[in-house]
């Protein structure tokens, strides 16, 4: 609920400005550990706003804070109501501040599933579930060297698990999340850290990314040729030669045909006369394109030939028109740029069973033969979700190129056309999902995602903003750079999940190894999307970097509690 979430981010805003630490907070304020933790994140609702005070005067808060606070308690405990409360706070006459999630979670269930028995029979068996709750989730960082063959140092096998991670014995029924994949170290491709640019400037974004897409960029067909044989390359060679300035690699997407080639054609939503119609004559296509690539032959490396097909605002033709289109594209571009890479049109719409069925019909057609690779728009439900949705979404995508025989790189271009602009992030969620929107592609890398480009670069107009045109990047902006250089000369070599790779339960992991081949020391990137679990460090650990710049020494054994912020935590050896 909106209520509770705004509750939370306060709490957690203070949180992080204090840095204390969940325990810390618990120690000084007399809850436990994860009573402080649910009330963060959102989980469940203070049963009153005296323990909000408690947590937020331990912060720091001054009057004004309090004030904010308790409009938020009393709008959030307004929407929660009494009866999910009392389920968890009647769990054995509990105080609610003191029991555990997983324990009042587990009451909570059980009473809905039966009545409640006799009253000393009903406590013996809130027992049972309060020491199997407690069990279950008590899990430690036992890996040496989940870098090293087969990926894990728990056992876990290369091509173990599912979309979401998870694998199960069928034998015992238990549930492991992860290992989700383990290959030989790869250096990962530069072009891996995308943006796309929302900008008819040239500037480039001044935090470090390794390559930009052009869309959004004033670059469409209808503005590059706005009469037939008449060409404008203003805008487009600005934009090129400020990304040739910073040595970043160009994809160039085509689209928007102008109103002269399509006069019938549905008009965009892009204030020029852009159509969402493919050409009457798809021989005035073929020349664009090849003016396009002849032009930009070794300047421009990879060409999109399309945008958000799916959104009937993008693309309202017939899909056997375009994948003629694609095919002519790439016999153009081939002819006029060998060395060019060339990406089937940017499918999107696809949390919905009508986008996903339109992909479905390119690939039954055949469009994917003739691209390099397959652009797609992975993206959260909402525009202001979590960036580990995509795993979800990446999962319903495989299934159907899997069904078709169909295995081509994946470059994902974002949310585009179905954008919520209404939509904002706090600063707090902005800083945590800018750099987790990369995490989550490298955790994709077995179902082939190749290349991630952030939507957008340059727009105040989206929920979570990187650098405005002109200024000086956000806190966000500047993490994906610092995400980028830890990884610059590191090899990626797996990313997992939770138990099945020795770490607390919720907590995603990427493994890589540095040296030219792949066997020097390691380190780790480690997340959650929800809550702050802590394990202890495996042998080896040494250093933990966190995304605001700052490190500290850590010892092998040490609890190190991980959350929603990624940090790197590096090993000898």
């Amino acid at each position: 609920m909106s209520e509770t979430r705004e509750l939370a981010d306060l709490l957690q805003e203070l949180k992080e400005r204090s840095g204390r630490s969940y325990t810390a907070l618990a120690s000084r304020t007399g809850l436990s550990r994860s009573s402080v933790h649910r009330y963060c994140q959102g989980l469940t609702v203070p049963a009153s706003f005296g323990t909000v005070e408690r947590i937020a005067r331990v912060c720091g808060a001054g009057q004004g804070e309090l004030d904010r606070l308790y409009l938020a308690w009393t709008r959030a405990e307004a929407s929660a109501g009494a009866e999910a409360r009392e389920s968890a706070e009647g769990a054995a006459g509990a105080d609610p501040e003191e029991v555990e999630p997983q324990q009042a979670d587990s009451a909570a269930r059980f009473t809905r599933l039966w009545p409640w028995p006799r009253p000393r029979l009903r406590t013996l068996l809130i027992a049972v579930i309060v020491a199997a709750a407690v069990v279950s989730t008590v899990t430690l960082d036992r890996r040496s060297d989940p870098g090293g063959a087969g990926g894990t140092g728990s056992g876990g096998t290369a091509s173990g698990g599912t979309a979401s991670g998870g694998t199960a014995d069928r034998r015992s029924g238990q549930q492991i999340d992860g290992p989700y994949w383990a290959l030989a170290p790869k250096r990962l491709d530069r072009e891996f850290f995308g943006v796309t640019m929302n900008t008819d400037t040239g500037l480039m974004p001044g935090f470090d990314v390794g390559g930009v897409r052009f869309w959004e960029s004033e670059t469409r067909w209808a503005q590059v040729e706005p009469e037939r044989g008449k060409f404008d390359w203003e805008i487009l060679e600005r934009s090129v030669r400020g990304a040739e300035r910073k040595r970043l690699p160009v994809v160039f997407v085509f689209g928007g045909t102008p109103g002269w080639a399509a006069p019938g054609g549905p008009k965009t939503p892009y204030p020029d006369d852009s159509r969402a119609a493919p050409p009457d004559d798809l021989a005035d296509w073929d020349r664009f394109v090849k003016a396009v690539a002849t032009r930009y032959r070794s300047r421009i490396g990879a060409y999109e030939l399309w945008d958000s097909v799916g959104a009937t605002s993008h693309y309202d033709g017939k899909m056997s028109t375009l994948v003629e289109m694609v095919r002519r594209a790439d016999r153009v571009i081939e002819r006029a740029d060998p060395d060019a890479k060339v990406a089937c049109p940017s499918f999107g719409k696809l949390w919905e069973p009508e986008g996903r069925a339109l992909l479905e019909e390119f690939v039954r057609s055949g469009g994917y033969e003739y691209c390099d690779a397959a652009a797609l728009k992975l993206h959260p439900r909402r525009a202001d979700g979590p960036p580990e949705d995509i795993i979800e979404l990446a999962a319903k995508v495989e299934d159907v190129f899997r069904d078709h025989n169909v295995a081509h790189r994946v470059w994902n271009t974002g949310p585009g056309a179905e954008i919520d602009d209404g939509a904002r992030l706090s600063d707090r969620r902005a800083n945590d999902y800018a750099v987790r929107f990369y995490l989550v592609g490298l955790y994709l890398r077995k179902s082939n995602v190749d290349r991630m480009y952030f939507y957008s670069w340059g727009s105040r107009g989206v929920p979570l903003i990187v650098q405005p045109v002109g200024g000086e990047p956000t806190e966000a902006g500047r993490r994906i750079g610092r995400l980028h250089g830890w990884l610059a000369d590191r090899r990626v070599a797996s990313c997992g999940k939770g138990r099945g790779v020795g770490l607390p339960d919720g907590v995603f992991e990427c493994v890589f190894r540095r040296g030219q081949d792949g066997e020097g020391p390691w380190s780790a990137v480690r997340w959650t999307q929800h809550g702050g679990p802590d394990g202890r460090l495996g042998r080896g650990a040494y250093l933990l970097r966190r995304m605001d710049g700052s490190s500290e020494r850590v010892r092998p054994g040490e609890r190190v509690e991980y959350g929603e912020t990624p940090v790197l935590v590096e090993y000898r050896g």
